[in-house]
């Protein structure tokens, strides 16, 4: 229990550290724009994180900037208290795409390759959130069965994990383009932790998350980490003769097989406590009312390893991806994404500054700029809207006064104003004003200025929240629940037609045998 307590510690701290650290990103764009102090830009509630707890340490700080820049990037590359981590499958797939080493990212892979190397696969049960998700999921399992709905059992090969990254891999080599960094679970969750934080859209990575976890509710269990996931094939291979790992005292176990079905990785930890499939959880353990299992220390021969044969097999996996990794190491041009996976998507090209959206306009001699923060707000947090108008003849700034107003459109029915009428004048070059909108949906910014002697109305469509796109997912996320559900009731009755049948064969019906009766008696009659 103390065991299970403590993983779950870990697992805590790290989604912690994940929203720590895009946290601290955000901030550090802040500081950078050197808008941290400005009161109408900083409200709400990530706004207030950042002033009230994140802004008086890093002030204090005698070098603010080196900490920050220790302190970045994702589970699939980062920064922490300045040291580099990476992990090892991101490493194999910048060298397969860019065919070239570059001797700072190995580095970074050194302490994670020797936690593998010595404890296994401790990242995906210890570490990984993706795990933590799917751990939760196999618990709803439990409630559909109390819900008289039976999910599916459905098993596949542990081997296909192995398969798939070596394929993975030649992809990335072939098409110079990554697979894994697009999927890969822990660095999904990672960015959408980034998102939610930056406030930008985050809806194509909640799908692919949505449809991992619809296959493992509805079709099989732990299908992900057991059978597919090329992260947990990597960490296995580097792990697979490592010295700690899980022993069982023969004396002690009675048989009574607690251990099998709450096995995380889907083995016996009876007689595969040593497969490079055990990822040390130590779930089996906290089970094990007679303690006959047990963490322990040792070269491999000394456990209760598997058969030699086995043994051989893997090692020769191991040596097949090393080999064909060798091609990877010919000198190319680096085409490769940024590993850190820092979402700069929504920046402009003179970085920093604030991460906002554009949108263009014109009248008369004049260029108007629209910019929000963030680009797609979020409903009932504020949106900062700043408008920048010049001539674009004379490249002078406009500097009398506009008026601003904000309305929510609907596609029947008439306007909502959600900021009435207001007048601006410029700071800094820039008409700025606050907004709050109430719900997801699409919003004008309506501004009104005078152009050559006449009032000129400029309206700016803007999108707020994800109105289609969250609708989208429900509506496809329901097909695939219902379709899933449809296809295992199915499979389901098949099955009881099969067994019914072969318990009945040479035998009909009663209802089929009263009307062969009913035709004799016809025919007598």
């Amino acid at each position: 229990m103390i065991l299970q307590i403590l993983r779950r510690m870990v697992q805590a701290s790290v989604l912690l550290v994940m929203v720590g650290i895009a946290l601290l990103s955000l901030y550090a764009h802040y500081r950078s724009a050197r808008v941290i102090d400005d009161d109408q830009l900083m409200n709400g509630m990530r706004g207030e994180t950042m002033t009230k707890l994140i802004h008086p340490y890093i002030d204090s700080l005698d070098d603010p900037n080196t900490f920050l820049n220790g302190n970045k990037g994702t589970l699939w590359s980062m920064k922490f208290l300045g040291v580099s981590l990476t992990d090892p499958l991101a490493a194999a797939e910048m060298l397969a795409t860019s065919k070239r080493v570059h001797w700072p990212l190995m580095a970074s892979i050194v302490m994670p390759v020797l936690l593998a190397v010595l404890l296994g696969r401790v990242f995906c049960s210890w570490i990984c959130p993706g795990y933590v998700l799917f751990e939760l999921t196999t618990k709803f399992r439990k409630v559909l069965r109390f819900a008289e709905i039976q999910p599916g059992e459905v098993t596949f090969s542990h081997r296909n994990k192995y398969i798939f990254l070596i394929v993975g891999l030649a992809m990335a080599a072939v098409c110079s383009a990554p697979l894994f960094a697009l999927i890969y679970p822990p660095v999904v969750i990672s960015r959408i932790v980034h998102a939610w934080i930056f406030g930008t859209a985050l809806s194509g990575m909640l799908i692919l998350l949505g449809v991992m976890v619809a296959v493992e509710l509805f079709v099989s269990p732990r299908w992900w980490c057991r059978t597919i996931c090329p992260g947990g094939a990597l960490y296995g291979l580097l792990g697979w003769a490592r010295p700690v790992r899980i022993k069982l005292r023969k004396s002690m176990c009675t048989g009574c097989m607690d251990c099998i079905p709450v096995c995380e990785a889907g083995i016996n930890p009876i007689t595969q406590s040593a497969s490079i499939e055990c990822d040390n959880c130590g779930v089996c353990i906290s089970h094990c009312d007679d303690q006959a299992l047990y963490f322990t220390i040792g070269l491999p021969g000394q456990q209760n390893s598997q058969p030699k044969k086995k043994t051989r097999v893997i090692a020769k996996a191991a040596a097949v991806l090393m080999v064909g990794m060798i091609p990877l190491f010919a000198p190319s041009q680096a085409q490769a994404h940024h590993v850190l996976g820092l979402p700069h998507y929504s920046y402009k090209e003179n970085y920093p500054q604030r991460p906002t959206l554009e949108y263009p306009a014109t009248t008369g001699p004049y260029d108007v700029l629209m910019t929000s923060y963030p680009g797609i707000p979020v409903p009932g947090e504020p949106a900062n809207i700043a408008m920048y108008i010049k001539n674009r003849e004379t490249k002078q700034v406009y500097t009398e006064p506009i008026t601003i107003c904000v309305l929510q459109t609907y596609t029947f029915g008439d306007n909502t104003i959600i900021l009435p009428s207001t007048t601006r004048t410029p700071f800094d070059n820039e008409y700025k004003v606050q907004v709050t909108m109430p719900i997801d949906g699409e919003y004008i910014v309506e501004i009104s200025m005078p152009v050559e002697g006449r009032i000129e109305v400029i309206p700016f469509l803007m999108v707020v929240g994800q109105p289609t796109a969250m609708a989208s997912v429900v509506i496809a996320g329901s097909f695939g629940v219902v379709f899933v559900f449809v296809v295992i009731r199915a499979i389901q009755k098949k099955r009881q037609r099969r067994r019914w049948a072969g318990t009945h064969v040479g035998k009909q019906p009663d209802s089929f045998a009263a009307g062969k009766l009913v035709t004799l008696g016809e025919k007598i009659l």
